[in-house]
């Protein structure tokens, strides 16, 4: 077989989009390696979050480009696949020569015709065709490329259309995929012997509420249905019930449509892990209402509270963006207000930066990038503090923990997660891959827990 060597930029939505893309590619008779000189193809998977998306993917491929010509002799013919893909479209031909394939972000099932067109002599090969009632592609359980943990999309597209993001332009509108096939999917996976899956959508908690559920199997036979589907919430507990996965988590939430519905089911199942990522973007009503983002700062402190007065002690993660369009140190100073009382276990924080087609493209940016990096630096102060107490918090504690590898700092130690969401370290001690252990935590630190087995 051939090879081809899959290289991922982006986030959990990305990670399983190049699992399956890998499984498409065995259609085409290539199999994966982890050694891009070793490839036929190289296939960069790429995300238009961070700034200068663009121009740091055609770095990346002439740098892998060189490489592999100095370590074989060879040229290899690459190819690019997600949002850049999406967004950049004939252009992507344009900025490389070697890129020979262009893959949409709702193409990853025409991956084997594509590869086809370049065998019978086609110069590239390319489909970034965005329909809003698209199939989603969906990826067979036996050929997972995660170990320990699996993800399972529930949703795709975003119909919110925030003045910064890009997301439905390069993913489209939302379809949900029929709760049958996803509890299907989480039975193959529990069958299996994972632990933990990961609910994955650009926003979860809208699941059902498009009135289009699309999906597929590996060999493209449509399988979506009308109507009658399940809430976000009503999915979680269908999944809790039935799937038989001892740990179930899920990102990303959007703030408008969270519920307490959501938080009285995760009371109610040991499975549904206390941890939700709630990402407020900003803490000045001003700025949020520029963002369209649909709730201001009263409303979002809400749902955090509601989350607080949980019966479980759940962990709260989120995203920031600073330095939009026309942010006053006022607003900046509300954003600061926001994160102390909000107290996140975990926050992203982002320096804003213009996306194509997206209405904030037209707002006059008059932010130097100074301020905006003295801004992110500031709140990255205050986060560290907050991040260091609430950590703090679990020193003593035993927790559970899924072992997922080996840890970074130590190769005697083992890593994992704990059912918040928290990294933890901790002596072997035989501990096996992919069980769950309990640990305890005898110090904390600002990113991670370190404990010892019990």
């Amino acid at each position: 077989m051939k090879k081809v060597y899959i290289e991922t930029h982006g986030c959990q939505m990305n990670a399983h989009d190049s699992e399956k893309a890998a499984f498409a590619m065995t259609g085409a008779g290539y199999e994966t390696t982890l050694v891009p000189a070793e490839a036929d193809l190289v296939l960069l998977n790429t995300c238009m979050v961070r700034d200068k998306p663009e121009q740091k993917v055609f770095r990346r491929i002439e740098n892998l480009k060189q490489e592999i010509k100095k370590e074989t002799g060879k040229f290899v013919t690459f190819g690019v696949m997600g949002c850049v893909a999406q967004a950049e479209a004939e252009r992507v031909f344009a900025r490389n020569p070697a890129v020979k394939l262009v893959v949409g972000t709702q193409s990853i099932g025409k991956i084997p015709a594509l590869i086809g067109q370049l065998e019978q002599g086609f110069p590239r090969a390319i489909d970034v065709q965005l329909t809003k009632d698209a199939d989603i592609y969906e990826l067979p359980s036996a050929a997972r490329q995660t170990a320990q943990m699996a993800y399972i999309s529930i949703i795709e597209g975003c119909n919110k259309f925030c003045s910064y993001c890009i997301v439905p332009y390069t993913r489209g509108r939302e379809r949900s995929r029929p709760a049958e096939r996803i509890l299907e999917e989480a039975k193959s996976l529990a069958q299996q012997g994972y632990q933990e899956i990961h609910l994955i959508g650009q926003n979860v908690n809208s699941y059902g509420a498009s009135g289009r559920y699309r999906g597929n199997t590996s060999n493209s036979t449509s399988v979506g249905q009308q109507g009658g589907e399940l809430t976000f919430a009503q999915l979680l507990a269908l999944l809790a019930e039935e799937s038989g996965i001892p740990r179930i988590k899920y990102m990303t939430s959007y703030p408008r449509d969270f519920d307490q519905e959501i938080i009285r089911v995760m009371d109610e199942h040991d499975s549904l892990c206390e941890w939700v990522h709630l990402p407020a973007q900003s803490g000045s009503d001003r700025v949020l209402k520029k963002m369209r983002r649909g709730y201001t700062s009263r409303e979002y402190l809400a749902k955090i509270d509601f989350i607080k007065q949980g019966k479980k002690d759940y962990a709260i993660t989120g995203d920031i963006i600073v330095g939009f369009p026309g942010e006053t140190e006022e607003d900046f100073l509300a954003t600061l207000r926001l994160v102390a009382e909000v107290e996140y276990d975990g926050l992203f924080i982002f320096q804003y930066s213009a996306r194509p087609k997206t209405a904030a493209l037209a707002y006059e940016d008059t932010i130097p990038e100074a301020v905006k990096t003295e801004r992110l630096m500031k709140l990255q102060e205050l986060q560290d503090r907050i991040q260091r107490r609430r950590f703090e918090r679990s020193t003593g504690r035993v927790v559970e923990v899924l072992v997922e590898g080996v840890s970074a700092r130590s190769t005697d130690d083992h890593m994992g997660h704990t059912k918040c969401h928290k990294t933890v370290n901790f002596p072997k001690n035989n501990s096996k891959l992919g069980e769950i252990v309990k640990v305890q935590v005898t110090r904390s630190g600002k990113n991670s827990l370190y404990g010892e087995i019990v």
